[in-house]
């Protein structure tokens, strides 16, 4: 997650729902070009293949989804509750899942993300979220970092690095 600071200025929301769209875009065009193999490799000891790479993706479309809509459910300020990243890929076992299974529940995911975006009334935007080290912030802005999260993963996918 990158670090909130109240100076620099987030982006405009409607930036960061077509980062994400493009995003979904871009790596479906990817995958859907490669095979089972290509996407299973691990590119180093301790690394994640592209597969499980998309795995941490879905998991993080979880627990964004979760953030939005505990937006909408309960009065700020909401705090950032921790998981383990790689804990929760080795749970899933996404190497073993169909490529085709995860990108489709990966779409899903983010699709409905934008769903949810489209329809936040304004106000709630501002709630205030405490990240993990107990700093303000705001769902605007982790919407954004989101979308930053996403294509830095993606961008991650593609370039095998």
């Amino acid at each position: 997650m990158a670090v909130y600071s109240p100076t620099v200025a987030t982006p405009p929301l409607a930036e960061s729902q077509a980062q994400l769209r493009q995003q979904l875009d871009l790596l479906t065009d990817f995958w859907n070009g490669c095979s089972e193999l290509e996407l299973s490799i691990h590119p180093g000891p301790g690394r994640w293949s592209r597969k499980e790479i998309l795995g941490h993706l879905i998991d993080s479309a979880l627990n964004n989804h979760r953030r939005i809509v505990g937006a909408c459910l309960a009065p700020p300020p909401h705090q950032l509750r921790p998981y383990d990243q790689d804990a929760w890929v080795r749970v899933a076992d996404y190497q073993h899942l169909p490529c085709a299974d995860l990108l489709a529940l990966w779409t899903s995911l983010n699709t409905l993300i934008l769903h949810l975006i489209d329809r936040l009334p304004p106000h709630l935007l501002e709630h205030e979220y405490l990240t993990l080290n107990g700093n303000p912030t705001t769902l605007h802005w982790l919407i954004s970092d989101y979308a930053l999260h996403l294509e830095h993963h993606v961008w991650q996918i593609i370039h095998g690095d």
